[in-house]
């Protein structure tokens, strides 16, 4: 009798993410007292961020237009609808998500409090360490500097074109509007 191989790619990636990024984030709110705000973050981001804090953003919206899913980018409200709905978005999309909360609000701060605030109101995790340190990265927590950009500064930029690239953005569109 012959065993046949699977592929442990699947395997692999679950148990990082749940072993490695749990500890990672359960980690993150015991030793760090500011785990719920902008505070929370390496100096280097917060650096960058209020550096850039004055950039002119091309969009700007309130909480209100960001709860209702009202913002010019059907990937951005779709990940939003997807997390009303359901209480979880797919993983790409919610670190994409978090990232243009940093770009169409006021000053990072504000878009921090929006961001956490949305999370623990509509995601499973709302509330959870793996819910802060998710919220934190997409400001720059356990994460590097990259290349400088306006309204970023140094913190990991994503684009429309980047959930192109991954997946098929438009069947995810689709989904969260039946």
């Amino acid at each position: 009798m012959q065993v046949q191989r699977t592929d442990r790619s699947g395997v692999e990636s679950f148990l990082e993410e749940l072993i490695i990024r749990r500890e990672l984030s359960m980690n993150f709110v015991y030793f760090n007292r500011e785990y719920d705000s902008i505070e929370c973050l390496p100096r280097w981001a917060r650096t960058t961020l209020d550096e850039h804090k004055s950039d002119p953003r091309e969009y700007r919206y309130t909480l209100e237009e960001f709860e209702l899913a009202e913002t010019h980018d059907p990937y951005w409200n779709a990940a939003q609808i997807e997390m009303v709905k359901t209480g979880k978005m797919h993983g790409y999309m919610r670190m994409y998500w978090g990232k243009k909360i940093l770009e169409w609000s006021r000053t990072p701060e504000m878009a921090y409090r929006t961001a956490l605030h949305l999370n623990n109101k509509y995601e499973l995790d709302g509330r959870d360490p793996n819910g802060y340190a998710g919220v934190a990265w997409c400001f720059g927590k356990h994460d590097r500097a990259w290349g400088e950009r306006p309204v970023f500064g140094k913190v990991r930029y994503m684009s429309a074109r980047g959930l192109e690239r991954k997946f098929d953005i438009d069947s995810y569109v689709r989904k969260t509007r039946q």
